[in-house]
């Protein structure tokens, strides 16, 4: 005589796997039964070392190409979305992101172009930070740095947000404001020239650092 199980459509509960009371409580086939039935569901849902039934938790948790997934269907993980999953669009896009540092050992008192070697950008990237910092900062005055791509200023239409140094004894740091011109193609070059320098003391040790983030 077979038994009855809830397992694995829903779980079994005190009805289904019949609790009995000592000495009040006749004995059924179905107590024994309904267990029987209980157990074997439990091993089939589990399964035996290395089976092949696709629904089994070792199938799905041991196989080594066809297991887990989370597609959807019943007994697999739900569907997952690509987009909720933190960082997934700089994986999947390639948009990784680099940092080209420039800088010298030297004071600069002078206005002059291409202060620094010149960058020759490997691939198209977007331009997503640019950042300046020197040992000490100019006196007597402003220091004002702009960074091209090509012949063209990163703030062709809005020359105020340059980078600047102001006059300070010690360390001086900047970060820029929002450029006009953000996208590097392939094989540009990128330059940086001191367009204004502060009087009395020339700005010391400068470094610039460009945050790129690929296309």
């Amino acid at each position: 005589m077979s038994g009855n199980t809830n397992f694995p459509t829903s779980l079994d509960d005190n009805t289904s796997l019949q609790e009995v009371t000592d000495g009040v409580s006749g004995l059924l086939a179905s107590h024994h039964n309904n267990l029987k039935e209980a157990a074997k569901a439990i091993e089939a849902k589990v399964g035996i070392y290395n089976t092949a039934v696709a629904t089994s938790l070792d199938y799905r948790l041991g196989h080594p190409s066809s297991g887990h997934i989370h597609n959807g269907a019943s007994g697999q993980g739900p569907r997952l979305s690509a987009s909720s999953i933190d960082g997934i669009a700089s994986i999947t896009s390639g948009a990784g992101r680099h940092v080209i540092e420039v800088g010298d050992n030297y004071s600069w008192a002078l206005v002059a172009s291409a202060i620094f070697h010149p960058i020759i950008l490997p691939r198209t990237m977007w331009l997503e930070a640019i950042e300046i910092a020197a040992f000490r900062g100019p006196s007597g005055g402003t220091t004002v740095f702009d960074v091209n791509i090509g012949a063209t200023s990163l703030w062709y239409a809005s020359q105020g947000l340059r980078p600047r140094l102001g006059p300070t004894a010690g360390a001086v740091y900047f970060t820029h404001g929002s450029v006009n011109y953000v996208t590097g193609v392939s094989g540009a070059l990128v330059t940086v020239d001191l367009d204004v320098v502060g009087s009395s003391q020339a700005v010391d040790r400068p470094t610039l650092m460009l945050v790129f983030r690929e296309q």
